[in-house]
Order: C-alpha cells, then structure tokens, then sequence
C-alpha cells in the first residue's frame, strides 16, 4: 500500500482518468465507481488493478466480500470454490490454494500426490486442500473414503492418505483398519466415526462442489481457480504454482491481506464450464461415431488371452520416453489383470517420438530382447528407468530382461528391427495417431492416458458384443477380431 500511496498514486490517477470509461464499464452494476473512487483510500483498499477490464466489477465484488467478512459472514458461501470444511495442508492464510479432486483408486492421483509434496517442500506460501470424488461406488472404495474422513476427524487426513495411496486399490476392512493403527488413531473411534452419517454427507458436499464447477475426471486441480486436469508434468505444474505465487505477491505488496488473497484470485481466475458448448461436442461426437480402425497384430509383443481365446483386444501405441506412457501402462497392465481371463489381450506397438531422443533406441532394444529373452520384463525396466536410455543402460536391462548375446547393439541397429518398428509407426500414423499413448480396443481409438474405471464400462460392452458375434457368426481369433472392428465402424443409428 505504501508504494501506491506514496509513488504510484499520481500515476494511477492519470491511468485511471484516462480509462475512466473503461474502469466503469461493464454493465450497471460497475457504474456505481466513479474515478475519483478507483483511487480513494477505499478504492484502493479493493481495486488492485483499476486498468484491466473487469476491474471495476472486481472491486465491487470484492467490496461486498470484504464487508460480509467483517460482519461475520462467510465468504465462501460467494466464491465458486468454497474452503470450509476441507483438510487443509499448509498455512490458513497461504496465498495460493490447491483444491484437490481425487479418487482413492487413481493411479494418476496418488503419482499427483507425490508431485503435491514435492510442490509443497519447495514453495512457501501455497496450502493443499482434499475433495472427496470417487469414480465408482463400489463397496471397499466407499468404506476407503469414509475411513479417510474418519481420520480427518482426528487430525491424521494426510498421514492416512499417503498410507491409503500405497495400499494401491487393496481396501480390505483388515488393510484399513491395520492403516488406522499405523498413523495413531483411537480405532474405536475411527469405526464409530467412518460408520457414521457425518461422513456420508461430508463425500456428497464434496461431489455437489465437484459438480458444480464443473469436474469429470481425477485428479482435477484447481490453483486459486486455475483449472489443471488430469496427469501433469511436475514442471508444467511448477510454472501454474508460480505464476500464482508471483500475482500473490503483487496483491500482497498492494496492501491486500494474506487472507483475502486467495479467494481474490479464485475470483478472477475461475472459468466455470460452458455446458452448452460441452453438450454441442457430445452431440457431435455421438453424430460422427467412434474413430474405428483395424490394427493387424502381426509380429507385435501380446499379453493376456490367446489369439484363439481373445473377445477383446486392445493395441496401444506407446513410446518408452514419454512420462504418459510410463503412467498408462499401469491401466494396461491392470486391464489384463482384471479382464486377461474373460478374454482380453494387449497388443503392444511402438511409436516412438521424433521429439524423445531415446525412445526409438529402447524400442529397438525391446525389439532385440523379444526375440531372446522376456520382451514384459524390459518393458517395465524401461519404464522404470527413469529417462536413462543410455546404451549402456540399455544393455544392462536387457541382461535382466534375460538376453544372452553379445550382439545387443548391432542387432538394435540391423534393417529387421528397423523394419519391425517402423511397420508399427506406420500403422499407427495410417489409423490417426498423433501422439501417445494411443489406444485401440477393438478398433475404438482412444487417445491420451485412461484410468482402469474409465475403460471398464467399454471393455465390459465389448466383451458381451463379442459373445454374441461369437455364437451368430461362429468365428474366433482373428476373424472374430476383423468382425468386431467391421461392427465398430457401423455408424450408430440416428
């Protein structure tokens, strides 16, 4: 406030007459301040930024707010983001929030949480805030979230959700309870909480919050109103902290309050859903149909059922360098897992990326170990490297991976496997894909990183549509794949 008063005034009272119709713009509800009132003490007080356009109807809402506050009121009740009730990681009055939207299953939330903690070792001044959003309501997922809750009763949220998070979807009532004595609860009372009614209402406040603003997925972030969804670099998630905690600092040396920050920013930054606009896409998706296209298997590594058994069959197309990649393998490991059974198998293909400098090297060396030792094996090891792709990296995941010959390196470099995984890219590009990881189950191109729970309801249908193409046109195999896809490319009906 000093600098304003002090150095900045006369400047801004030029700045401000000379936008005097811009600075009250904006409807009748913004005619109400009058220049001279962008810089009074008071419009001081709550006009930060008189030049923007909105400034105006800014300065009126945060009147408003600052005046219920001081009467007593909540503030949250006016922002679309509301705070109360909460865990909170991190000081009250921190400048930034993090609102957090996650499900206790996500694979992508519980790696999100780890880029969390290292945010939170590294920045001052930024608190983490937890929404209740599970993806299904099965029985163990719902007795996780209200174990969670219960813990929150007792001050133990964050320690019972990183012991929640690496139970990795085992939510036994054993496990949860063995979890509870872990962190130091008064167990009795964490049963009578987590069975109580509290804890039903406290999921659903978090889900009427989530639906309003607007999420569809986990994890879906919101950096003072910032909207982030999904699996985010921890660089590109870094650079949306800080430009937050750059504005923050701006408002702070304004004279805003700590407290008031926050909210302010929320308000300036939140875009809530256009849900006209998202209906308009749906329609024209159901319109267009699903992208289909046949993807033969040839010579590509498989896991999960036999050529002879498969009903479903689901080709990505991945790249050993991209931390997407890394991340969905888990959904296609878990797709065998719970489906290998019933008739699922994984075809994978490489598409390495001209912009990973490395991949195509890794791909060539899983190329190498397929022929000669256990092509899953490298395949994890790669994904587990961590970016080194070094030769010399290469070749010591290849002997674990059980390759024996002294022949790694010229075999990675000869024209078969060049061929071999280039009869891959070119699949992939001639079916539209234009990044990774690409999915095609049955046909059906899916693109980027997908959760387990939101593949299930299309694998389940998939695999009752093939059991009954099955019995009506009496193939299996690959003629039985061939048909699924040709039933895939039908337009709907309309």
């Amino acid at each position: 406030m000093t600098w304003m008063k002090m150095q900045g005034l006369g400047a801004l009272v030029v700045g401000t007459m000379a936008l005097g119709v811009g600075c009250a713009s904006g409807g009748e509800a913004t005619k109400a301040l009058s220049a001279e009132q962008c810089v009074s003490e008071e419009g001081q007080r709550f006009l930060t930024y008189c030049a923007s356009p909105q400034a105006a109807e800014q300065a009126r809402r945060y009147e408003v707010m600052e005046r219920a506050r001081a009467a007593g009121e909540s503030v949250d009740a006016m922002i679309p983001l509301p705070t109360e009730g909460a865990p909170v990681w991190g000081e009250a009055d921190a400048p930034v929030t993090v609102q957090v939207f996650a499900d206790l299953r996500c694979g992508y939330c519980a790696r999100g949480h780890q880029t969390l903690k290292a945010m939170m070792e590294a920045r001052e001044g930024v608190r983490v805030l937890y929404r209740f959003w599970p993806l299904s309501d099965d029985a163990e997922l719902e007795g996780a979230h209200r174990a969670l809750v219960s813990a929150q009763a007792q001050g133990k949220f964050w320690e019972y959700l990183e012991k929640i998070y690496e139970a990795q979807g085992e939510f036994g009532e054993r496990r949860l309870e063995a979890m509870a004595t872990e962190v130091g609860l008064d167990v009795a009372r964490w049963r009578e909480d987590r069975d109580s009614a509290y804890t039903e209402q406290v999921i659903a406040r978090d889900r009427a919050i989530g639906e309003r603003v607007g999420v569809q997925g986990t994890p879906t972030y919101f950096v003072n109103g910032v909207r982030v969804v999904g699996a985010v670099e921890p660089a590109e998630w870094m650079a949306v902290v800080d430009g937050e905690l750059e504005a923050a600092e701006a408002l702070l040396d304004a004279g805003v309050a700590a407290e008031a920050v926050s909210w302010r920013r929320t308000l300036e930054n939140y875009q809530p859903v256009n849900w006209q606009e998202v209906a308009e896409v749906e329609e024209e998706a159901v319109a267009e149909g699903f992208e289909v296209a046949y993807i033969p298997v040839g010579e590509s590594a498989v896991k999960g059922a036999s050529a002879e058994d498969a009903r479903v069959t689901v080709v990505v197309f991945s790249d050993f360098q991209c931390g997407f990649c890394e991340r969905a393998r888990h959904t296609w490991d878990a797709l065998v897992e719970r489906y290998g059974e019933q008739g699922l198998r994984l075809v994978y293909k490489h598409y390495p990326l001209p912009s990973h400098t490395r991949a195509a090297h890794a791909a060539a060396a899983s190329v190498v170990v397929e022929d000669g030792g256990d092509f899953w094996k490298m395949h994890d090891l790669l994904f587990e490297a961590d970016g080194d792709l070094s030769d010399a990296r290469l070749e010591a995941m290849a002997r674990q991976a059980g390759y024996e010959g002294d022949d790694l390196y010229e075999r990675m470099r000869s024209d078969a496997v060049t061929a071999r995984i280039q009869a891959d890219v070119e699949a992939g590009y001639n079916a539209g894909v234009q990044g990774t990881p690409t999915f095609f189950i049955n046909g059906i191109k899916l693109a980027g990183a997908w959760e387990v729970d939101e593949l299930a309801p299309l694998i389940e249908d998939q695999l009752e549509l093939a059991g009954v193409l099955a019995e009506l046109a009496e193939a299996e195999g690959e003629e039985l794949y061939r048909a699924l896809v040709e039933v895939n490319q039908e337009p709907p009906e309309r």
